[in-house]
This record gives structure tokens, C-alpha cells and sequence, in this order.
């Protein structure tokens, strides 16, 4: 359910952009940006030949530690408009994007 302040903010967006589709309805689309976020996991996996050891016959095997799937993640924020893909920009996780809006 959406407040009254919510409503009359849906109703200002949907009325500010018929104006602009009313006045070049076939160039409208391309007026748009279009953002998306994904996080992306990743980690380098010791390969067979990484992973051998020298050892005596009667010693026991070299123990190993468990990779952990997300050793690094970023953030991928990618842009794009009717005409394709405009900036991709990375972020480092534990790092933060601030901003002022005006």
C-alpha cells in the first residue's frame, strides 16, 4: 500500500515523462539510462599440479584448507542505453558509493 506522498510521486514521474513522449514519441526511448548492479564471486582454485607435495611413504598427507568461493567479490555496475552498453565500473567490496541528490 502506498502513501499519499508515494502516490503523488508516481503521479509527478508518469506525468513529467508523458510531456517529452507527447512532443517526439519516436525519439523518446533513446532518452533513457538504464543501470543494473551485480555482485561478482571470485577465487583461483589450486590446480592438481599446485597441489602436489613431496612427502616420505609413511608420512601422512600435507593437510589443506578449504577455499572459500567468495575470497573476492566486486560489484559491477553496468550502464546502458537503446544503443548499448555505455560505462561498466567496478567496485571493490567494502567499499562505498556516497552521493547527494540534488
Amino acid at each position: 500500500m502506498l502513501s499519499d506522498a508515494r502516490k503523488a510521486n508516481r503521479v509527478y514521474a508518469s506525468t513529467s515523462l508523458l510531456r517529452p513522449f507527447n512532443e517526439n514519441p519516436d525519439n523518446f526511448i533513446s532518452q533513457f539510462l538504464t543501470v543494473d548492479e551485480s555482485w561478482l564471486h571470485s577465487f583461483d582454485p589450486e590446480s592438481k599440479m599446485q597441489s602436489m607435495a613431496w612427502k616420505h611413504v609413511y608420512s601422512p598427507p600435507p593437510r589443506k584448507f578449504r577455499i572459500v568461493a567468495s575470497a573476492h567479490k566486486v560489484m559491477a555496475t553496468v550502464f546502458w542505453d537503446v544503443e548499448g552498453i555505455v560505462l561498466i565500473d567496478y567496485l571493490e567490496h567494502g567499499s562505498t558509493i556516497t552521493t547527494t541528490l540534488t
